[in-house]
């Protein structure tokens, strides 16, 4: 009976110690469970960050094979930084006259063209020559020159200068010989004949000369021409 009992006694000890056991792995679990199960759901809320793809990598992965390897040729725009205005040599850029001179050389040219005109009109017409007319027209020629000579800028501007100096010289001697010899009754022969001034060679040099210095300056480019050797 005693034996019965300690039996009894131990059997209920042990029925309560396992309906602890099982009360407490429910807890456990009850209580894990929802943790667990909370994850995906903060997870699933959240946004991937996003990265910034520089422009190689964008035209890299746009130009890769279907395949996803990344493999492939990536094509390069080399037009924009390849093709360029060519610049100008450095002969070029050293015959090239400034615009602040091409003007005023072209008033000095253009007063020479302009005298010469005249004094061809006034003895083809059969005028009387005027040394009055004669000597303002050279002298407004001359004050042309020494404006363009303040506005020389490089070394181009000096020698077109220098080409215009010896036009005005040239030009100055052959107005000369022309009144002395008005003076001397000496150009009856150019009254007489339309053809005399035409074959004048110096005078004929002398018009080819400055034609030659006006298309000089408008094109702005340093050039030499035999009419005025």
């Amino acid at each position: 009976m005693k034996r019965f009992m300690i039996a009894f006694l131990m059997s209920g000890v042990l029925v309560l110690c396992t309906g602890a056991q099982e009360n407490g792995n429910a807890q456990n679990t009850n209580s894990v469970m929802p943790r667990w199960q909370e994850k995906p759901a903060r997870s699933s809320g959240m946004r991937p960050m996003q990265t910034q793809v520089p422009p190689a990598s964008y035209d890299a992965q746009s130009h890769s094979q279907p395949d996803g390897t990344g493999a492939g040729t990536i094509a390069v725009d080399v037009w924009s930084s390849s093709i360029s205005t060519p610049a100008e040599s450095d002969e070029t850029q050293s015959a090239k006259l400034t615009p602040e001179f091409a003007v005023a050389a072209l008033t000095a040219a253009f007063g020479m063209q302009s005298t010469e005109r005249r004094l061809e009109y006034t003895i083809k017409r059969g005028f009387p020559l005027y040394e009055f007319w004669i000597q303002t027209d050279l002298d407004g020629i001359d004050d042309s020159l020494k404006l363009a000579a303040l506005s020389v800028k490089n070394e181009a501007d000096r020698e077109a200068l220098q080409q215009l100096q010896n036009q005005n010289s040239r030009l100055r001697l052959w107005s000369d010989w022309l009144i002395d010899a008005n003076r001397n009754v000496r150009l009856g022969e150019y009254y007489m004949s339309a053809s005399a001034l035409d074959n004048d060679e110096r005078f004929q040099n002398s018009v080819a000369c400055t034609k030659f210095l006006v298309s000089m300056l408008t094109s702005r480019r340093l050039a030499e021409d035999d009419s005025c050797l």
